[in-house]
């Protein structure tokens, strides 16, 4: 009882401290997101084996995690152009920006049926972390070796899974996460010869810029609204391979002028 008491005592300190130290709030809310991301991992752990790999796994679940983590964050999510994620009834590339782990919450927001995200293949060894996202149907990928027949061949079985499953796959071609307030850093081409070769369209969205609730540099971590826009797919059924950078420059130009549309609006 006594340990109880102790401990409710703390927590209530950290609390009242969060109001008055950013340091405090900055930790407190970054122990609390991360206590959403283990939640959601112990709960895929418990729904998942039922129906495993099944893509439509973490759209039943990210509502969950967007509830919390906007509870304990204070962070709300505006979408606009939502009726783009449903405008094609197939597999298509959801085409993301990339900022920071606020990320996560942003995606949950929208999550589409049947979607799941291209991974680096270390992330699967991210206790937790990476043991759910691979019960729950998401792909990894192994970059050092690009070229290889078995990277070929994962990406063919991905592009084949696109056609027959109607999958929906989060790529983010920036390749890693980017500080900047509008301009996005050079397109890696992966997610745009998969479009090519699936046939498949291309989702861009994007997100605003998070710095005015969230950066670790100035340990701030503030509540606010972000906003969300999802643009109208762009069809590839008739591009070639000669057609993939073209295509990706058109799309970085097409994000970098919908980043500075919702930076304006949020």
């Amino acid at each position: 009882m006594c340990l109880l008491g102790a401990v409710l005592t703390v927590c209530v300190a950290v609390f009242l401290l969060s109001y008055v130290s950013r340091h405090v709030n900055f930790v407190m809310k970054t122990v609390l997101y991360g206590l959403d991301f283990a939640l959601l991992a112990v709960i895929h752990f418990v729904y998942c084996p039922f129906h495993p790999r099944n893509p439509d796994n973490t759209y039943h679940l990210a509502h969950i995690f967007y509830w919390f983590g906007s509870l304990v964050t204070g962070i709300k999510i505006e979408v606009e152009g939502a009726e783009n994620l449903e405008a094609y009834d197939g597999g298509y590339i959801l085409c993301a920006n990339h900022q920071s782990s606020i990320d996560t919450l942003c995606m949950s927001r929208v999550w589409p049926h049947r979607a799941v995200v291209m991974m680096k293949r270390s992330l699967l060894y991210v206790p937790l972390f990476g043991w759910a996202a691979y019960i729950s149907g998401h792909e990894f990928i192994q970059r050092s070796s690009g070229g290889s027949n078995a990277v070929r061949q994962h990406m063919d079985t991905i592009n084949e899974r696109i056609v027959k499953l109607k999958l929906r796959v989060w790529v983010f071609p920036e390749g890693t996460r980017n500080s900047k307030d509008d301009k996005m850093l050079p397109f890696k081409k992966g997610g745009f010869h998969m479009a090519q070769q699936s046939g498949a369209p291309i989702v861009p969205l994007v997100f605003s810029n998070v710095k005015k609730v969230y950066d670790p540099k100035r340990w701030f971590w503030g509540a606010g609204t972000l906003k969300i826009k999802v643009l109208p797919p762009v069809h590839t059924a008739d591009l070639k391979p000669d057609d993939v950078t073209k295509l990706s420059e058109d799309i970085r130009t097409m994000m970098e002028g919908a980043i500075e549309d919702v930076n304006k609006e949020s």
